[in-house]
């Protein structure tokens, strides 16, 4: 009797057991088994370490991720890997030849423009306080649009005598939210650094007045180069702009903003701006990668390494300055492959034994309309704070889906590609530009793209 009892209540825990597993796969509680052909990763690792000894970069994250069988779960991790040197030089605060890790914190350069800024516009408009096609001089005073004259012509036949003058006629466009986040505002590429801090920061400006100082140079006094919509010139001005925008709108800084809507809410560990009055964040127990050697003989560390987020904006800025790991953004990637939605460990004990809870950040149509190309902007293939030219190749390579990828690059050597149709994501981080901005990463970016969607 007693035997039997025994096997009854061994049954009942293994059936426990194989439910409480079942649901926890569903759930996404318990990671999934590899969906990537790891001997055809291979490949990848070749390309990379090839591009390594060519002194292309001294040092890669690799993170696959894959969208969640159930649509609203943490995507898979399907390959992470580091390789080679998070730094090579021994200079100040740098080790000599430290390895790589995978927690490795990058600077992202323009990858702040996708994973920040556009993030924080993405809230804005959801929150029904800013609309794509309100104009920029509707919330940044004086804000200037393109203006064009004509002069007609004069008609074929006329008199001497009844002749009318020619008359001039001023045709104005004003630039909108959408021209920003395309770089279809007409806006210049960037601007005369050397100029600008000699004529702002040589008359005694604290740093807070030289944000403002841009801010207004860029309305006032850039040139609007062509007509907005035309023509597509990707410019870190756009994104200054956005952040001003944003800021005003929000009541507060941006990376406060952020780290409130977005990056606390998700549990990002390592995603934020870092500000250059804050010690703490360049701490050497962060394995932050190393940027560019200055001319003093320090390298860049902590401390963002765009001139205009750097020089002018202190760390935080609407087109550079957020610092990250692949894992980090892995979750952004994922929530935004589920449409907005992802489930996140529960608070407490319920966290710790796997359970989640399912959190929606944004409406699934919000991330469709951003991850588009708009329909007046057709011709330009940009999406709204992405970049969705494929058939240029990009970072994406060849296999990646057409027309249903975005992706964006950082000139520190960063990037990230998601083909939303076929629910993967492939972020790449390199510090090409260590010790000297002279790397190429162009090549490995599509080679390793193309290695993964052929090991799916």
């Amino acid at each position: 009797m007693k035997k039997a009892f025994y096997i009854l209540i061994a049954l009942l825990a293994t059936s426990y057991i194989a439910w409480s597993l079942c649901f926890m796969w569903q759930r996404g509680m318990i990671a999934k088994s590899p969906s990537l052909d790891m001997q055809q990763m291979q490949h990848a690792d070749s390309a990379i370490l090839r591009a390594i000894d060519n002194h292309e970069f001294p040092g890669a994250v690799l993170c696959v991720v894959r969208r969640a069988a159930d649509g609203e779960s943490m995507g898979e991790i399907a390959y992470l890997k580091a390789y080679g040197h998070r730094s090579v030089l021994s200079k100040v605060g740098v080790a000599d030849s430290v390895a790589m890790t995978c927690d490795a914190v990058f600077d992202l350069a323009s990858l702040s423009k996708c994973m920040g800024t556009t993030l924080a516009v993405m809230r804005l408009v959801e929150d029904g306080k800013l609309r794509l096609t309100d104009c920029v001089d509707s919330y940044i005073e004086d804000f200037k649009p393109w203006d064009s004259i004509v002069v007609e012509k004069k008609p074929k036949r006329w008199n001497r005598r009844n002749a009318e003058p020619k008359t001039r006629v001023v045709e104005s466009r004003r630039i909108t939210i959408k021209h920003l986040l395309t770089h279809t505002s007409g806006l210049p590429a960037f601007i005369n650094m050397t100029q600008f801090m000699e004529r702002y920061a040589g008359c005694g400006d604290v740093p807070a007045s030289l944000k403002d100082s841009l801010l207004k140079h860029i309305a006032v006094e850039s040139p609007r180069m062509w007509q907005p919509g035309s023509k597509v010139r990707y410019s870190c001005l756009n994104f200054v702009i956005l952040q001003a925008i944003i800021e005003r709108l929000s009541e507060c800084e941006l990376d406060e903003f952020l780290s409130r809507e977005v990056f606390e809410p998700l549990g990002l560990q390592h995603t934020k701006y870092h500000d250059l009055d804050d010690v703490a964040v360049r701490c050497d127990t962060l394995p932050i990668v190393p940027t560019e050697l200055q001319a003093d003989g320090t390298v860049l560390r902590g401390v963002t390494h765009d001139p205009i987020a750097h020089l002018i904006n202190r760390g935080v800025s609407g087109n550079a300055g957020l610092f990250s790991t692949a894992e980090d953004l892995a979750v952004v990637a994922s929530m935004l492959m589920n449409g907005g939605v992802v489930r996140l460990p529960e608070e407490g004990w319920k966290g710790k034994l796997g359970f989640t809870k399912r959190h929606r950040f944004y409406g699934e149509r919000t991330v469709k309309t951003f991850f588009s190309v708009p329909e007046s902007l057709a011709l330009h293939q940009r999406a709204l704070g992405w970049n969705a030219e494929f058939d240029k190749g990009g970072c994406y390579g060849d296999l990646m889906t057409p027309h249903q990828v975005v992706s964006h690059t950082g000139f520190t050597g960063t990037s990230i590609a998601i083909d939303y149709a076929e629910g993967v994501a492939v972020i790449l981080l390199t510090n090409r530009v260590h010790p000297k901005a002279k790397g190429s990463i162009a090549a490995t970016r599509a080679a390793v793209a193309n290695v993964v969607m052929g090991a799916m």
